[in-house]
């Protein structure tokens, strides 16, 4: 999977769990998008679902899902681990 279709389907991922009318793109910040503790916790799992993956919880951090890049380089770490 390359960096553009992951990105693509983690943009996915997060416009399913916000509202129709938020925008989101490869820069977001996911703050800013207004995505709160029940959107975060929709937003791991869809990932996780999407991807076929299980995140450790010392993963599931706001840190590690602040923007579409940190969230495609921690799941980009986790399909490697599962190669």
């Amino acid at each position: 999977m390359n960096d553009t279709s992951l990105q693509s389907k983690i943009i996915a991922c997060i416009q399913d769990v916000l509202p129709s009318h938020v925008t989101v793109d490869e820069q977001s910040e996911l703050l800013k998008l207004g995505i709160n503790s029940l959107t975060f916790i929709r937003l791991v799992a869809s990932i996780e679902d999407s991807f076929e993956i299980e995140f450790a919880d010392e993963s599931i951090l706001l840190e590690n899902f602040s923007s579409v890049g940190k969230i495609s380089d921690l799941v980009w770490d986790y399909l490697q681990k599962t190669v």
